[in-house]
């Protein structure tokens, strides 16, 4: 089995799980939440460096970093997001706030693979939603996609 199918696998099935989840429940400081995780991962923030767990809080500007693991992400807007081994992901800016029509989602792949599926604010104000690679910058305007970063 190559290695791309075998990280597609893997993305596949998280991406399973997390569209059975429901949303990230509201928290002061989380953007998001860890809701699927095999082998380890963490976060960073600084000089601050958080292994995660099944509900760990995601917060805005943290570094999720994956060695051999993968970890799935649900968002307060419903957004989802599969991060695959050897990744890298930075989250740069998260608003949800319907009732101001504040909206933002910005996040930067570093290194890695990641599976995207939309929530709300793709929905709500596509123009929000923002995916950045080290060549160019995505906006998004499907539903769902596939990326992957390589190199250090």
């Amino acid at each position: 089995m190559g290695i791309i199918y075998a990280v597609r696998l893997r993305l596949g099935c998280l991406a399973f799980f997390l569209f059975m989840a429901a949303p990230a429940v509201a928290q002061d400081d989380g953007v998001a939440l860890v809701k699927v995780l095999e082998g380890s991962a963490f976060t960073i923030q600084g000089d601050d460096k958080q292994v995660l767990s099944v509900g760990s809080a995601i917060r805005r500007e943290d570094v999720v970093e994956t060695a051999s693991g993968t970890v799935g992400l649900t968002f307060k807007d419903g957004s989802r997001i599969s991060i695959g081994p050897n990744s890298r992901i930075e989250f740069k800016k998260f608003e949800f706030s319907s009732k101001e029509g504040k909206f933002a989602f910005f996040i930067s792949i570093i290194r890695g693979t990641m599976l995207y599926i939309s929530g709300i604010i793709a929905k709500l104000s596509p123009e929000a939603v923002k995916i950045e690679t080290p060549v160019a910058t995505v906006v998004v305007r499907g539903t769902r996609f596939l990326a992957k970063v390589e190199g250090d």
